[in-house]
C-alpha cells in the first residue's frame, strides 16, 4: 500500500530538516574544536579582500580595453 502524497512529503521535509540540522551542528562542533580559528578566519579575511580588490581593478581594466576596442571599430 502506498503513502499518501502528503504524508510522504512531510516526511521528507522531516528527515531533510532533521539531516540539516546534523550536519550544521557536527560542522560547529568541528569549527569550536579548533584552537587556531580566529588567526585563520583573519588570515582568509585577507586574502578575500585582496582578490576582491584584484577582481575589481581587473574587471576595470578589462572593460576599458574592450570600449576602446569598440570605439575603434566604430571609425
Amino acid at each position: 500500500m502506498l503513502l499518501a502524497a502528503g504524508f510522504a512529503a512531510k516526511i521528507k521535509n522531516t528527515f531533510f530538516n532533521f539531516s540539516l540540522l546534523a550536519l550544521l551542528f557536527f560542522m560547529g562542533v568541528s569549527l569550536g574544536k579548533d584552537k587556531d580559528i580566529l588567526s585563520k578566519i583573519a588570515d582568509f579575511g585577507i586574502i578575500s579582500g585582496i582578490m576582491s580588490i584584484s577582481v575589481v581593478i581587473f574587471s576595470i581594466i578589462g572593460v576599458l580595453i574592450i570600449t576602446k576596442l569598440f570605439k575603434k571599430a566604430e571609425k
